[in-house]
């Protein structure tokens, strides 16, 4: 399995040669999906500034339009009374602008996003549509379920979702309240990918009753339940009504808007009122297993762990969600990775002994537990921490020796820098072993010139991007 890292929130990298879109890379939470590359093709649609509304690159790299029409005649021949019954069923075709007049608003505005749902009031399957609304549409324009709106924007297929654009607040207008439209009961097996009828409920808001989850909330928020259906927080970000799941979490009822993103269609509650849940008691639920049986391949992915009086061995890392605990034994197989987005208030610190219960993952093949909730971390005092393993950059360095010693505290040296820092930050020593600033700032980070010499580097190893790096906790553990 190809491995990468965990991208900063929002990061969107996208690759160009000779002016054709190669493709682009994405982990922001909120296209709900692992950091993946997509085909490109010799046109690139976009949402950001730069190339407008539904504008397009061509060949010669022209933005053929960098604005959306937003009065007179349709300029693109749309006839008059274009509904999204008409989008949906691929009546209408990409790059279109068009009018759509009496839709209701079926979602609150997801800020981070711009993004809300519109439905045509009679509803049904094929009725509504995933709105991009730019910023200051977002600020000039407020909007609330149950307004009813008349839009002109531009349709697209985002990554395969259709999407309507709406770049100016003159391009929405609020015309009083209507009723929102029930949402449609169906099936899990009906709104996954590859079911029959699937594409017919793309924006619409559906129910299904009496589901269990499978799985539990991933770090992109979402999770799946019966028959593989996905569910995405997706509106639920930075709420109290966020859904921090199990595997055996059950559902009396789960309504919500069908998004489509990284090939998965996955319903999007808006708030708790669209949820009736069952948690589950992690401690209840999990083995009891131990940090050298999950490294030694003991444990399987997706299993509910309870790992007991583990030591913490590091702070957060810079992204302030994932540290990292060791078997105060040590020795290979000893550490791993802890991801954990709801800390709440708990802040790890070294030292600390700590009962951890969470699901076990390999993410992109670095082992992880995944804490659902900071109740699952119990705190059980401070003691020292494990003494590092003394090792060399080339132990450290590839597999299969350094794989044993993945998430353990480590120290090497003396060690010599033989590669500059690169576009990351990272230097290598040793030709054989990068150097991660998983835990500093830029600014506190040290950039060393080639034949810098150090006594000793301690760090916890970590894996990304195809290689073992060792991060350094902070500017004690490397001494020169």
């Amino acid at each position: 399995m190809t491995r990468w890292t965990r991208w900063s929130k929002g990061l969107v990298v996208c690759g160009t040669a000779s002016l054709t879109v190669a493709g682009c890379l994405s982990d922001d939470p909120n296209m709900d999906g692992v950091a993946t590359m997509t085909e490109g093709t010799t046109t690139a649609t976009t949402n950001g500034p730069g190339n407008g509304p539904g504008g397009t690159l061509d060949d010669t790299g022209t933005d053929t339009q960098t604005t959306a029409p937003t009065d007179g005649p349709n300029p693109t021949g749309e006839p008059e009374g274009t509904t999204i019954y008409d989008i949906q069923m691929g009546s209408v075709a990409p790059g279109t602008v068009v009018t759509l007049t009496d839709l209701v608003v079926v979602s609150p505005v997801q800020a981070n996003d711009g993004a809300v749902f519109l439905q045509e009031a009679e509803g049904g399957q094929y009725s509504a549509i995933y709105a991009y609304l730019y910023a200051d549409v977002v600020m000039g324009v407020p909007l609330s379920p149950g307004d009813r709106v008349t839009v002109t924007g531009t349709y697209d297929e985002f990554f395969n979702e259709s999407q309507l654009t709406i770049a100016s607040p003159t391009d929405i207008t609020v015309g009083g309240t209507s009723p929102i439209p029930a949402p449609l009961e169906v099936s899990t097996a009906d709104v996954v990918a590859g079911a029959a009828d699937a594409e017919s409920y793309e924006g619409v808001p559906v129910c299904v009753h009496d589901v269990t989850a499978t799985d539990a909330t991933n770090q992109y928020g979402d999770f799946h339940i019966d028959d593989g259906m996905a569910v995405t927080n997706f509106f639920l970000f930075g709420t109290p009504d966020f859904l921090e799941v199990l595997p055996g979490t059950y559902f009396a009822t789960l309504c919500g808007p069908i998004r489509f993103s990284f090939d998965e269609f996955k319903l999007a509650p808006r708030d708790a009122d669209d949820y009736d849940a069952t948690l589950v008691d992690c401690a209840d639920a999990a083995t009891p297993v131990s940090i050298y049986e999950i490294q030694q391949g003991m444990v399987t992915v997706g299993d509910l762990v309870l790992v007991e009086d583990v030591v913490v061995t590091t702070p957060w890392d810079f992204g302030g969600d994932t540290y990292w605990v060791q078997d105060p034994a040590g020795g290979a197989y000893s550490g791993i990775s802890v991801y954990m987005p709801s800390a709440g208030a708990f802040v790890p610190s070294p030292g600390d002994v700590v009962t951890l219960c969470g699901e076990y993952d390999e993410y992109f093949d670095q082992s992880q537990l995944q804490i659902a909730a900071a109740g699952d971390v119990t705190a059980s005092g401070n003691g020292p921490v494990p003494a590092p393993e003394m090792l060399t950059a080339e132990d450290l360095g590839s597999d299969p020796p350094a794989e044993q010693w993945e998430g353990v505290l480590v120290r090497i040296g003396p060690t010599t820098v033989t590669t500059a820092a690169n576009m990351f930050g990272e230097w290598e020593v040793d030709d054989v072993l990068l150097l991660d600033d998983l835990f500093f700032m830029m600014a506190s980070w040290p950039n060393p010139a080639v034949d810098t010499m150090y006594t000793s580097i301690t760090g916890v190893l970590t894996y990304s991007f195809n290689n073992y790096k060792l991060a350094p906790r902070t500017a004690a553990d490397i001494v020169p």
